[in-house]
């Protein structure tokens, strides 16, 4: 049987202008800019939002501190056109993927070497994520408006709401039918 999934997208938020970008989940669509209105419809529909990114997953380089201390860095391939990379870590167990920063390299396994010299800092990290620039569809500056206000205006229900409904209908079962 041919798998029916389309493409799984990686989706990372930033709260405020300033604030890094964060890894929230991901979604799966036909093309990146369909990910990117799925991601706003899962990920941006209560939280404070200025920008979304989403990236292929496949296009993701990862590795956790344990496979880092196995990793032979003789692997890694020499030469190539050098192109940017966005770095990520999560610090914590339970954590999320944060973005720390952006490397020039000819490869992932390359970006990765030069990110755990420049942004570990005495912390290791849990996870290092590798995902290069060009592979990220982001949204515009000028998207904050379209894309994330109409959230800010749709009712907010908490749900200690919903009893009410239950109970009104509950009375309407109790009323006598009169046809």
């Amino acid at each position: 049987m041919a798998d029916t999934q389309w493409a799984r997208f990686e989706v990372f938020l930033q709260e405020k202008a300033g604030a890094p970008h964060l890894d929230v989940g991901s979604v799966h669509a036909m093309d990146p800019e369909l990910a990117l209105q799925n991601a706003r419809d899962v990920f941006a529909r209560r939280p404070d939002c200025v920008s979304l990114w989403v990236c292929p997953v496949e296009q993701i380089f990862i590795r956790t501190k344990q496979e880092l201390e196995e990793w032979e860095p003789g692997q890694i391939p020499s030469g190539g056109p050098r192109e940017a990379y966005y770095i990520f870590c999560k610090f914590k167990s339970a954590g999320t993927a944060e973005l720390v920063g952006e490397v020039q390299a000819g490869s992932p396994q390359a970006a990765l070497i030069q990110a755990k010299q420049g942004y570990a800092a005495g912390n290791s990290p849990f996870v290092w994520w590798v995902v290069p620039v060009q592979a990220v569809t982001r949204s515009e500056p000028e998207d904050i408006d379209p894309m994330f206000k109409p959230a800010y205006e749709k009712p907010f229900r908490h749900s200690s709401y919903y009893h009410v409904i239950t109970a009104m209908r509950e009375a309407k079962k109790e009323i006598p039918d009169e046809s």
